[in-house]
Protein backbone atom coordinates (compact mmCIF):
# COMPACT_ATOMS: atom_id res chain seq x y z
CA UNK A 1 0.00 0.00 0.00
CA UNK A 2 2.91 2.31 1.45
CA UNK A 3 4.85 1.79 -2.11
CA UNK A 4 1.45 2.03 -4.16
CA UNK A 5 1.32 5.77 -2.51
CA UNK A 6 4.43 6.81 -3.42
CA UNK A 7 4.26 5.09 -6.63
CA UNK A 8 1.22 7.37 -7.03
CA UNK A 9 2.61 10.70 -6.17
CA UNK A 10 5.51 10.16 -8.02
CA UNK A 11 3.71 9.56 -11.27
CA UNK A 12 1.77 13.03 -10.28
CA UNK A 13 5.20 14.75 -9.95
CA UNK A 14 6.21 12.91 -12.96
CA UNK A 15 3.89 14.24 -15.14
CA UNK A 16 3.75 17.86 -13.76
CA UNK A 17 7.34 18.15 -14.43
CA UNK A 18 7.01 16.41 -17.87
CA UNK A 19 4.63 19.05 -18.87
CA UNK A 20 7.17 21.65 -18.00
CA UNK A 21 9.82 19.61 -20.02
CA UNK A 22 7.49 19.80 -22.80
CA UNK A 23 7.04 23.64 -22.23
CA UNK A 24 11.00 23.89 -22.68
CA UNK A 25 11.51 21.63 -25.48
CA UNK A 26 8.64 24.22 -27.37
CA UNK A 27 10.56 27.65 -25.94
CA UNK A 28 13.75 26.28 -27.36
CA UNK A 29 12.34 25.57 -30.99
CA UNK A 30 11.15 28.99 -30.67
CA UNK A 31 14.56 30.02 -29.95
CA UNK A 32 16.07 28.41 -32.69
CA UNK A 33 18.55 27.36 -30.02
CA UNK A 34 19.38 23.88 -32.10
CA UNK A 35 22.53 22.97 -30.54
CA UNK A 36 19.79 22.85 -27.24
CA UNK A 37 16.98 21.21 -28.98
CA UNK A 38 18.79 17.62 -28.23
CA UNK A 39 19.61 17.95 -24.32
CA UNK A 40 16.01 19.48 -23.78
CA UNK A 41 14.12 16.32 -26.06
CA UNK A 42 16.50 13.95 -23.82
CA UNK A 43 15.39 15.65 -20.76
CA UNK A 44 11.55 15.50 -21.02
CA UNK A 45 12.35 11.96 -22.43
CA UNK A 46 14.72 11.03 -19.24
CA UNK A 47 12.09 12.02 -16.99
CA UNK A 48 9.76 8.57 -18.16
CA UNK A 49 12.84 6.27 -17.77
CA UNK A 50 13.84 4.76 -14.37
CA UNK A 51 16.22 6.04 -12.38
CA UNK A 52 19.74 6.27 -13.85
CA UNK A 53 22.46 5.19 -12.12
CA UNK A 54 25.34 6.25 -13.93
CA UNK A 55 29.31 5.03 -13.57
CA UNK A 56 32.00 7.33 -15.28
CA UNK A 57 35.86 7.15 -14.90
CA UNK A 58 38.96 6.55 -16.31
CA UNK A 59 39.65 3.46 -18.78
CA UNK A 60 41.30 0.83 -16.39
CA UNK A 61 40.13 1.48 -13.21
CA UNK A 62 37.97 -0.77 -12.48
CA UNK A 63 34.75 0.68 -13.21
CA UNK A 64 33.45 -2.71 -15.16
CA UNK A 65 34.40 -4.85 -11.97
CA UNK A 66 32.73 -2.45 -9.40
CA UNK A 67 29.59 -3.07 -11.52
CA UNK A 68 29.76 -7.06 -11.60
CA UNK A 69 30.55 -7.08 -7.80
CA UNK A 70 27.44 -4.66 -7.62
CA UNK A 71 24.97 -7.15 -9.38
CA UNK A 72 26.68 -10.40 -8.00
CA UNK A 73 27.00 -11.54 -11.98
CA UNK A 74 29.46 -10.94 -14.55
CA UNK A 75 27.12 -8.31 -17.19
CA UNK A 76 29.99 -6.32 -18.54
CA UNK A 77 33.65 -7.50 -19.59
CA UNK A 78 36.72 -7.30 -17.92
CA UNK A 79 39.85 -7.24 -19.85
CA UNK A 80 43.48 -5.79 -20.00
CA UNK A 81 42.26 -3.51 -23.13
CA UNK A 82 39.81 -0.49 -23.09
CA UNK A 83 36.64 -3.30 -23.70
CA UNK A 84 33.29 -0.73 -23.19
CA UNK A 85 32.89 1.32 -26.50
CA UNK A 86 29.57 1.89 -26.05
CA UNK A 87 26.85 2.67 -23.00
CA UNK A 88 25.48 -0.35 -21.46
CA UNK A 89 22.65 0.64 -19.54
CA UNK A 90 21.12 -2.64 -17.48
CA UNK A 91 17.24 -2.86 -16.31
CA UNK A 92 15.91 -5.41 -14.44
CA UNK A 93 14.20 -8.28 -16.58
CA UNK A 94 13.04 -11.90 -15.95
CA UNK A 95 15.38 -13.53 -19.13
CA UNK A 96 18.68 -11.90 -19.25
CA UNK A 97 19.47 -10.55 -22.76
CA UNK A 98 21.71 -8.11 -24.40
CA UNK A 99 20.21 -5.97 -27.29
CA UNK A 100 21.85 -3.05 -29.38
CA UNK A 101 19.54 0.01 -29.47
CA UNK A 102 21.52 2.43 -31.95
CA UNK A 103 25.10 2.97 -32.82
CA UNK A 104 25.84 4.11 -29.25
CA UNK A 105 24.21 2.01 -26.66
CA UNK A 106 23.54 -1.96 -25.52
CA UNK A 107 20.43 -2.89 -23.22
CA UNK A 108 21.53 -5.47 -20.74
CA UNK A 109 18.31 -7.04 -18.96
CA UNK A 110 19.09 -9.01 -15.17
CA UNK A 111 16.64 -10.52 -12.88
CA UNK A 112 18.21 -8.98 -9.70
CA UNK A 113 15.84 -7.31 -7.12
CA UNK A 114 18.47 -4.26 -6.63
CA UNK A 115 17.50 -3.51 -10.43
CA UNK A 116 13.86 -2.29 -9.30
CA UNK A 117 13.10 0.60 -10.48
CA UNK A 118 16.75 1.62 -11.08
CA UNK A 119 19.14 1.26 -14.30
CA UNK A 120 22.94 1.36 -13.87
CA UNK A 121 24.83 2.63 -16.74
CA UNK A 122 28.14 1.55 -17.42
CA UNK A 123 30.02 4.19 -19.68
CA UNK A 124 33.28 4.36 -22.07
CA UNK A 125 36.11 6.21 -19.91
CA UNK A 126 36.49 9.58 -20.17
CA UNK A 127 40.20 9.41 -21.53
CA UNK A 128 39.73 6.34 -23.91
CA UNK A 129 41.88 6.20 -27.14
CA UNK A 130 38.74 4.42 -28.68
CA UNK A 131 37.28 7.14 -31.13
CA UNK A 132 34.55 8.85 -29.64
CA UNK A 133 34.12 7.14 -26.35
CA UNK A 134 34.27 10.73 -24.49
CA UNK A 135 31.80 12.06 -26.59
CA UNK A 136 29.22 9.75 -26.21
CA UNK A 137 29.79 9.59 -22.59
CA UNK A 138 29.48 13.33 -22.64
CA UNK A 139 25.99 13.09 -24.22
CA UNK A 140 24.50 10.51 -21.97
CA UNK A 141 25.56 12.36 -18.39
CA UNK A 142 22.61 14.87 -18.97
CA UNK A 143 20.58 11.67 -18.53
CA UNK A 144 22.17 10.44 -15.21
CA UNK A 145 20.33 10.80 -12.33
CA UNK A 146 23.45 9.84 -9.72
CA UNK A 147 26.78 9.62 -11.23
CA UNK A 148 29.19 7.67 -9.45
CA UNK A 149 32.77 8.67 -10.40
CA UNK A 150 35.53 5.86 -10.35
CA UNK A 151 38.92 6.43 -9.30
CA UNK A 152 41.76 3.86 -8.74
CA UNK A 153 42.76 4.28 -4.93
CA UNK A 154 46.08 4.66 -6.38
CA UNK A 155 45.63 7.50 -8.31
CA UNK A 156 42.39 9.88 -7.81
CA UNK A 157 44.30 12.96 -9.44
CA UNK A 158 43.53 12.08 -13.06
CA UNK A 159 42.77 15.37 -14.82
CA UNK A 160 40.19 14.46 -17.10
CA UNK A 161 38.40 12.26 -14.76
CA UNK A 162 37.92 15.92 -12.69
CA UNK A 163 37.22 18.01 -15.89
CA UNK A 164 34.20 15.63 -16.32
CA UNK A 165 33.36 15.73 -13.14
CA UNK A 166 33.26 19.77 -13.68
CA UNK A 167 30.76 18.83 -16.45
CA UNK A 168 28.31 16.15 -14.28
CA UNK A 169 28.50 18.01 -10.88
CA UNK A 170 28.55 22.31 -11.93
CA UNK A 171 27.53 22.68 -16.01
CA UNK A 172 24.61 19.49 -15.60
CA UNK A 173 24.18 19.85 -11.85
CA UNK A 174 23.68 16.18 -11.66
CA UNK A 175 23.86 14.34 -8.15
CA UNK A 176 27.40 12.67 -7.65
CA UNK A 177 29.09 10.06 -5.27
CA UNK A 178 33.00 8.52 -5.84
CA UNK A 179 34.16 5.04 -5.69
CA UNK A 180 38.01 4.70 -4.80
CA UNK A 181 38.27 1.07 -6.34
CA UNK A 182 41.33 -1.28 -6.51
CA UNK A 183 41.69 -0.81 -3.05
CA UNK A 184 43.38 -4.03 -2.32
CA UNK A 185 46.27 -2.87 -4.59
CA UNK A 186 46.91 0.04 -2.77
CA UNK A 187 49.02 0.43 0.97
CA UNK A 188 46.96 1.25 3.72
CA UNK A 189 48.82 5.06 3.86
CA UNK A 190 48.07 5.13 0.22
CA UNK A 191 44.32 4.80 1.00
CA UNK A 192 44.36 7.19 3.70
CA UNK A 193 46.02 9.95 1.41
CA UNK A 194 44.49 9.59 -1.34
CA UNK A 195 40.68 9.44 0.19
CA UNK A 196 41.63 12.66 1.87
CA UNK A 197 43.26 13.99 -0.96
CA UNK A 198 39.87 13.13 -2.99
CA UNK A 199 37.96 14.85 0.05
CA UNK A 200 39.94 18.28 -0.73
CA UNK A 201 39.44 17.77 -4.83
CA UNK A 202 35.69 17.54 -4.30
CA UNK A 203 35.81 20.53 -1.47
CA UNK A 204 37.54 22.43 -3.91
CA UNK A 205 34.51 22.27 -6.24
CA UNK A 206 32.09 23.28 -3.65
CA UNK A 207 31.32 19.74 -2.31
CA UNK A 208 31.49 19.94 1.48
CA UNK A 209 30.64 16.48 2.22
CA UNK A 210 31.84 14.13 -0.95
CA UNK A 211 30.03 10.44 -0.70
CA UNK A 212 32.74 8.27 -1.05
CA UNK A 213 32.81 4.41 -1.45
CA UNK A 214 36.59 2.74 -0.44
CA UNK A 215 36.01 -1.02 -2.65
CA UNK A 216 37.70 -4.00 -3.87
CA UNK A 217 36.17 -6.25 -6.08
CA UNK A 218 38.31 -8.61 -5.25
CA UNK A 219 37.63 -8.78 -1.56
CA UNK A 220 34.09 -8.26 -2.05
CA UNK A 221 33.82 -11.28 -3.86
CA UNK A 222 34.17 -13.56 -0.67
CA UNK A 223 33.26 -10.98 1.61
CA UNK A 224 31.29 -7.83 0.80
CA UNK A 225 31.35 -5.56 3.80
CA UNK A 226 35.50 -6.02 4.20
CA UNK A 227 35.51 -4.99 -0.11
CA UNK A 228 33.09 -2.12 0.12
CA UNK A 229 30.75 -3.59 -2.29
CA UNK A 230 27.78 -3.86 0.87
CA UNK A 231 27.73 -0.40 1.26
CA UNK A 232 27.34 0.56 -2.40
CA UNK A 233 24.05 -1.62 -2.06
CA UNK A 234 22.97 -0.73 1.12
CA UNK A 235 22.99 2.83 -0.97
CA UNK A 236 20.92 1.60 -3.78
CA UNK A 237 18.54 0.29 -1.57
CA UNK A 238 18.08 2.84 0.31
CA UNK A 239 17.24 4.98 -2.58
CA UNK A 240 14.54 2.18 -4.17
CA UNK A 241 12.76 1.61 -1.02
CA UNK A 242 12.49 4.93 0.71
CA UNK A 243 11.54 6.30 -2.71
CA UNK A 244 14.25 8.63 -2.24
CA UNK A 245 15.47 7.43 -6.05
CA UNK A 246 12.11 9.03 -7.80
CA UNK A 247 12.41 12.36 -5.61
CA UNK A 248 16.21 12.54 -6.64
CA UNK A 249 15.58 11.74 -10.28
CA UNK A 250 12.85 14.08 -10.70
CA UNK A 251 15.31 16.61 -8.68
CA UNK A 252 18.46 15.84 -11.08
CA UNK A 253 15.96 16.34 -13.84
CA UNK A 254 14.60 19.87 -12.63
CA UNK A 255 18.18 21.21 -12.12
CA UNK A 256 19.34 20.10 -15.27
CA UNK A 257 16.44 21.99 -17.03
CA UNK A 258 16.84 24.79 -15.07
CA UNK A 259 20.49 25.39 -15.92
CA UNK A 260 19.23 24.61 -19.75
CA UNK A 261 16.77 26.93 -19.63
CA UNK A 262 19.74 29.75 -17.21
CA UNK A 263 21.27 28.69 -20.60
CA UNK A 264 18.71 29.90 -22.91
CA UNK A 265 17.90 32.90 -20.70
CA UNK A 266 21.63 34.27 -21.45
CA UNK A 267 21.32 33.96 -25.10
CA UNK A 268 18.20 36.02 -24.75
CA UNK A 269 20.09 38.30 -23.01
CA UNK A 270 22.95 38.69 -25.47
CA UNK A 271 20.46 38.72 -27.98
CA UNK A 272 18.49 41.60 -26.06
CA UNK A 273 21.52 43.60 -25.53
CA UNK A 274 22.44 43.10 -29.77
CA UNK A 275 18.57 44.29 -30.39
CA UNK A 276 19.40 47.59 -27.69
CA UNK A 277 22.34 48.47 -30.24
CA UNK A 278 20.87 47.58 -33.19
CA UNK A 279 17.98 50.09 -32.32
CA UNK A 280 20.12 52.51 -31.12
CA UNK A 281 22.08 52.37 -34.41
CA UNK A 282 18.99 52.53 -36.31
CA UNK A 283 17.75 55.87 -34.66
CA UNK A 284 21.38 56.67 -35.46
CA UNK A 285 20.82 55.89 -39.03
CA UNK A 286 17.68 58.05 -39.75
CA UNK A 287 19.09 61.14 -37.59
CA UNK A 288 21.61 60.54 -40.99
CA UNK A 289 19.27 60.36 -43.20
CA UNK A 290 17.52 63.44 -42.27
CA UNK A 291 20.68 65.46 -42.02
CA UNK A 292 21.31 64.25 -45.47
CA UNK A 293 17.76 65.05 -46.77
CA UNK A 294 18.08 68.58 -45.51
CA UNK A 295 21.99 68.97 -46.94
CA UNK A 296 19.81 68.11 -50.28
CA UNK A 297 17.46 70.52 -49.92
CA UNK A 298 19.83 73.02 -49.32
CA UNK A 299 21.77 72.04 -52.46
CA UNK A 300 18.75 71.95 -54.86
CA UNK A 301 17.85 75.08 -53.32
CA UNK A 302 21.57 76.64 -54.30
CA UNK A 303 20.93 74.58 -57.95
CA UNK A 304 17.49 76.63 -58.34
CA UNK A 305 19.32 80.02 -57.35
CA UNK A 306 21.70 79.93 -59.35
CA UNK A 307 19.81 78.62 -62.48
CA UNK A 308 17.29 81.73 -61.69
CA UNK A 309 20.26 84.16 -61.49
CA UNK A 310 21.40 82.62 -64.88
CA UNK A 311 18.16 83.03 -66.52
CA UNK A 312 17.69 87.06 -65.55
CA UNK A 313 20.73 87.62 -66.76
CA UNK A 314 20.00 86.34 -70.13
CA UNK A 315 16.85 87.51 -70.12
CA UNK A 316 17.86 91.11 -70.02
CA UNK A 317 20.42 90.81 -72.12
CA UNK A 318 17.75 89.29 -74.57
CA UNK A 319 15.38 92.04 -73.81
CA UNK A 320 17.85 94.67 -74.27
CA UNK A 321 18.39 92.99 -77.82
CA UNK A 322 14.99 93.09 -78.74
CA UNK A 323 14.00 96.47 -77.93
CA UNK A 324 17.41 97.77 -80.22
CA UNK A 325 15.23 95.58 -82.55
CA UNK A 326 12.46 97.80 -82.31
CA UNK A 327 14.33 101.36 -82.32
CA UNK A 328 14.08 102.69 -85.62
CA UNK A 329 17.84 102.67 -86.01
CA UNK A 330 17.13 99.29 -85.32
CA UNK A 331 14.53 98.64 -88.27
CA UNK A 332 16.17 100.75 -91.13
CA UNK A 333 19.68 98.09 -90.21
CA UNK A 334 17.17 95.14 -90.83
CA UNK A 335 15.89 96.97 -94.22
CA UNK A 336 19.63 97.41 -94.84
CA UNK A 337 20.42 93.98 -94.27
CA UNK A 338 17.87 92.53 -95.95
CA UNK A 339 19.14 94.08 -99.48
CA UNK A 340 22.25 91.60 -99.24
CA UNK A 341 19.86 88.73 -98.97
CA UNK A 342 18.43 86.76 -101.32
CA UNK A 343 14.93 87.94 -102.36
CA UNK A 344 15.57 91.48 -100.73
CA UNK A 345 12.80 91.56 -98.76
CA UNK A 346 13.06 92.57 -94.66
CA UNK A 347 12.86 89.68 -92.10
CA UNK A 348 9.81 90.10 -90.13
CA UNK A 349 9.95 91.18 -86.47
CA UNK A 350 8.14 88.15 -85.40
CA UNK A 351 10.86 86.16 -87.72
CA UNK A 352 13.67 88.35 -86.04
CA UNK A 353 12.41 87.65 -82.41
CA UNK A 354 12.38 84.05 -83.22
CA UNK A 355 16.33 84.25 -84.11
CA UNK A 356 17.24 86.39 -80.96
CA UNK A 357 15.05 83.83 -78.29
CA UNK A 358 16.87 81.00 -80.21
CA UNK A 359 19.75 82.40 -79.45
CA UNK A 360 18.50 83.51 -75.22
CA UNK A 361 17.12 79.72 -75.07
CA UNK A 362 20.60 78.14 -76.63
CA UNK A 363 23.19 80.47 -74.53
CA UNK A 364 20.74 79.89 -71.44
CA UNK A 365 20.63 75.73 -72.12
CA UNK A 366 24.25 75.64 -72.30
CA UNK A 367 24.42 77.73 -68.68
CA UNK A 368 22.19 75.60 -67.48
CA UNK A 369 23.43 72.86 -68.34
CA UNK A 370 26.62 73.05 -66.73
CA UNK A 371 25.24 74.53 -63.52
CA UNK A 372 22.70 71.72 -62.93
CA UNK A 373 25.35 69.00 -63.77
CA UNK A 374 27.30 70.96 -60.74
CA UNK A 375 24.96 70.69 -58.62
CA UNK A 376 23.44 67.18 -59.67
CA UNK A 377 26.95 66.26 -58.67
CA UNK A 378 27.04 67.80 -55.19
CA UNK A 379 23.64 66.49 -54.21
CA UNK A 380 24.79 62.94 -55.71
CA UNK A 381 27.89 63.32 -53.39
CA UNK A 382 26.28 63.97 -50.46
CA UNK A 383 23.61 61.76 -50.68
CA UNK A 384 26.14 58.84 -52.05
CA UNK A 385 28.70 59.55 -48.67
CA UNK A 386 25.88 59.22 -46.11
CA UNK A 387 24.02 55.82 -47.83
CA UNK A 388 27.71 54.95 -48.00
CA UNK A 389 28.28 55.35 -44.54
CA UNK A 390 25.33 53.77 -43.54
CA UNK A 391 26.17 50.55 -45.22
CA UNK A 392 30.20 50.82 -43.28
CA UNK A 393 27.11 50.97 -40.22
CA UNK A 394 25.52 47.80 -41.57
CA UNK A 395 28.44 46.23 -41.76
CA UNK A 396 29.24 46.73 -38.46
CA UNK A 397 25.94 45.61 -37.08
CA UNK A 398 26.75 42.63 -38.85
CA UNK A 399 29.79 41.86 -37.60
CA UNK A 400 29.02 42.57 -33.99
CA UNK A 401 26.98 39.68 -34.35
CA UNK A 402 29.19 36.53 -35.47
CA UNK A 403 30.46 34.04 -33.19
CA UNK A 404 27.50 34.53 -31.00
CA UNK A 405 24.98 30.89 -30.30
CA UNK A 406 22.68 30.49 -33.43
CA UNK A 407 19.22 31.32 -32.51
CA UNK A 408 15.98 32.51 -34.41
CA UNK A 409 16.17 36.12 -33.89
CA UNK A 410 20.10 36.30 -34.63
CA UNK A 411 19.59 34.32 -37.82
CA UNK A 412 16.45 36.82 -38.80
CA UNK A 413 18.94 39.61 -38.04
CA UNK A 414 21.85 38.07 -39.76
CA UNK A 415 19.19 37.58 -42.81
CA UNK A 416 17.44 41.01 -42.75
CA UNK A 417 21.03 42.84 -42.50
CA UNK A 418 22.47 40.98 -45.33
CA UNK A 419 19.78 42.34 -47.42
CA UNK A 420 19.24 45.77 -46.58
CA UNK A 421 23.18 45.83 -47.58
CA UNK A 422 22.44 44.02 -50.86
CA UNK A 423 19.54 46.65 -51.89
CA UNK A 424 22.05 49.23 -50.71
CA UNK A 425 24.69 48.42 -52.40
CA UNK A 426 22.59 48.11 -55.61
CA UNK A 427 21.43 51.20 -55.03
CA UNK A 428 24.71 52.59 -55.31
CA UNK A 429 26.46 50.24 -57.73
CA UNK A 430 27.93 51.27 -60.61
CA UNK A 431 24.65 52.09 -63.61
CA UNK A 432 22.87 51.76 -60.58
CA UNK A 433 20.02 54.21 -59.98
CA UNK A 434 22.42 56.28 -58.02
CA UNK A 435 25.69 56.11 -59.48
CA UNK A 436 27.69 58.70 -60.35
CA UNK A 437 27.16 61.57 -63.17
CA UNK A 438 27.67 60.95 -66.52
CA UNK A 439 27.44 63.99 -68.40
CA UNK A 440 26.80 62.66 -71.90
CA UNK A 441 23.36 60.91 -70.44
CA UNK A 442 22.44 64.19 -69.12
CA UNK A 443 22.91 66.11 -72.53
CA UNK A 444 21.28 63.05 -74.72
CA UNK A 445 18.53 62.02 -72.64
CA UNK A 446 15.07 62.87 -73.73
CA UNK A 447 13.71 65.03 -70.60
CA UNK A 448 10.33 63.09 -70.89
CA UNK A 449 12.01 59.41 -70.26
CA UNK A 450 13.75 61.33 -67.41
CA UNK A 451 10.19 62.51 -65.50
CA UNK A 452 8.76 58.94 -64.82
CA UNK A 453 9.47 55.78 -64.42
CA UNK A 454 11.90 54.05 -62.32
CA UNK A 455 14.67 55.87 -60.74
CA UNK A 456 17.45 57.25 -62.85
CA UNK A 457 21.37 58.51 -62.88
CA UNK A 458 21.03 60.84 -60.28
CA UNK A 459 22.97 63.84 -61.97
CA UNK A 460 20.71 63.22 -64.56
CA UNK A 461 17.18 63.29 -63.04
CA UNK A 462 18.46 66.99 -61.57
CA UNK A 463 20.02 67.91 -65.24
CA UNK A 464 17.27 66.98 -66.46
CA UNK A 465 14.38 68.49 -64.46
CA UNK A 466 16.22 71.81 -64.47
CA UNK A 467 16.68 71.88 -68.40
CA UNK A 468 12.96 70.28 -68.91
CA UNK A 469 11.93 73.44 -67.01
CA UNK A 470 14.19 75.79 -68.64
CA UNK A 471 12.85 74.86 -72.48
CA UNK A 472 9.54 74.78 -71.34
CA UNK A 473 9.59 78.00 -69.90
CA UNK A 474 11.68 80.07 -72.34
CA UNK A 475 9.98 78.36 -75.14
CA UNK A 476 6.47 79.57 -73.69
CA UNK A 477 8.17 83.03 -73.82
CA UNK A 478 9.36 82.80 -76.85
CA UNK A 479 6.08 81.81 -78.83
CA UNK A 480 3.76 84.39 -76.60
CA UNK A 481 6.50 87.27 -77.82
CA UNK A 482 5.69 85.74 -81.52
CA UNK A 483 2.13 86.13 -80.97
CA UNK A 484 2.28 89.52 -79.91
CA UNK A 485 4.27 90.90 -82.52
CA UNK A 486 2.87 88.94 -85.59
CA UNK A 487 1.47 91.61 -88.22
CA UNK A 488 1.74 94.71 -85.80
CA UNK A 489 5.52 96.04 -85.04
CA UNK A 490 5.23 99.65 -85.76
CA UNK A 491 7.25 101.90 -83.85
CA UNK A 492 4.92 103.10 -82.11
CA UNK A 493 3.70 100.21 -80.79
CA UNK A 494 7.19 99.77 -79.07
CA UNK A 495 6.53 100.51 -75.72
CA UNK A 496 3.74 98.78 -75.40
CA UNK A 497 5.27 95.64 -77.16
CA UNK A 498 8.35 95.64 -74.58
CA UNK A 499 5.76 96.54 -71.67
CA UNK A 500 4.46 93.23 -72.70
CA UNK A 501 7.87 91.41 -73.34
CA UNK A 502 9.14 91.98 -69.57
CA UNK A 503 6.12 90.72 -68.13
CA UNK A 504 6.05 87.77 -69.99
CA UNK A 505 9.84 87.63 -69.33
CA UNK A 506 9.00 88.05 -65.54
CA UNK A 507 6.08 85.83 -65.97
CA UNK A 508 8.09 82.99 -66.84
CA UNK A 509 11.54 83.45 -64.68
CA UNK A 510 8.66 83.10 -61.79
CA UNK A 511 7.15 79.87 -63.60
CA UNK A 512 10.76 78.90 -63.81
CA UNK A 513 11.33 79.33 -60.35
CA UNK A 514 8.08 77.16 -59.31
CA UNK A 515 8.95 74.61 -61.47
CA UNK A 516 12.27 74.12 -60.43
CA UNK A 517 10.94 74.25 -56.79
CA UNK A 518 8.37 71.45 -57.35
CA UNK A 519 10.60 69.18 -59.84
CA UNK A 520 13.43 69.29 -57.37
CA UNK A 521 11.94 68.64 -54.49
CA UNK A 522 9.98 65.76 -56.51
CA UNK A 523 13.24 64.41 -57.12
CA UNK A 524 14.71 64.92 -53.62
CA UNK A 525 11.98 62.91 -52.71
CA UNK A 526 12.15 59.90 -54.75
CA UNK A 527 16.34 59.76 -53.78
CA UNK A 528 15.09 59.56 -50.70
CA UNK A 529 12.31 57.56 -50.69
CA UNK A 530 14.45 54.67 -52.45
CA UNK A 531 16.80 55.28 -49.51
CA UNK A 532 14.65 54.47 -46.88
CA UNK A 533 12.35 52.11 -48.86
CA UNK A 534 15.80 50.15 -48.70
CA UNK A 535 16.29 50.64 -45.11
CA UNK A 536 13.68 49.92 -44.20
CA UNK A 537 13.65 45.83 -43.67
CA UNK A 538 16.20 46.97 -41.07
CA UNK A 539 13.75 49.25 -38.79
CA UNK A 540 10.73 47.14 -39.43
CA UNK A 541 13.14 44.12 -37.95
CA UNK A 542 14.06 45.74 -34.73
CA UNK A 543 10.32 46.19 -33.85
CA UNK A 544 9.45 42.24 -34.78
CA UNK A 545 12.30 41.09 -33.20
CA UNK A 546 11.62 43.15 -29.92
CA UNK A 547 8.35 41.93 -29.68
CA UNK A 548 9.35 38.65 -30.15
CA UNK A 549 12.12 38.83 -28.00
CA UNK A 550 9.48 40.15 -25.14
CA UNK A 551 7.64 37.08 -26.02
CA UNK A 552 10.05 34.54 -25.21
CA UNK A 553 11.37 36.23 -22.69
CA UNK A 554 8.22 36.33 -20.92
CA UNK A 555 7.34 32.80 -21.51
CA UNK A 556 10.85 31.76 -20.13
CA UNK A 557 10.15 33.75 -16.89
CA UNK A 558 6.95 32.10 -16.30
CA UNK A 559 8.66 28.67 -17.03
CA UNK A 560 11.98 29.19 -14.75
CA UNK A 561 9.48 30.57 -11.93
CA UNK A 562 7.55 27.40 -12.43
CA UNK A 563 10.93 25.19 -12.62
CA UNK A 564 12.12 26.65 -9.14
CA UNK A 565 8.75 26.04 -7.83
CA UNK A 566 8.98 22.26 -8.62
CA UNK A 567 9.10 20.15 -5.70
CA UNK A 568 9.74 16.41 -6.39
CA UNK A 569 9.28 15.14 -3.01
Amino acid sequence: MRASLLESRFLARRTELAGLLGRLVALVARCGRDDLAETARELAAHVTEPFLFVVVGEVKTGKSSLINALLGATVTEVAPDPCTDRIRIITRGEHPSETADGPLVTRVTLDNPILDGLAIVDTPGVDSIIDRHQEITEQFIPRADLVLFVFSALNPYSRSAWEFYDLAADTWRRNVAFALTQADLASPEQIKVNTARLHDLARDRGMSDPTVFLVSAVTSETDPEAGGIAALRRLVRDLTASGGHFAAKLEATRRSAERLSAQLGRSLDTVGAELAADAAEADRMRKRLQTARLAADREAEVLRVRVEGAYTRLAARFETAFAEELTFGGMIGRAVTSLWRRGGKAASPAARLAELGEAFAKDLEHEVDAIARQGAQHIFESVSNTARGLLDELARRRASGEGQPADALTAQRDRVLAEVAERVEALLADGGPMAGLDPKSVTGMDPKAALGGTLVVLGTIFAVAVKSAVVDVTGGVIAAGGALLAGSALFWQRPRVLREMRRRLAAGGEKLRLELDERLAARVDRIFRELDERFAPFFADIDDRRQRLADLSGQLAALREALAAFDPS
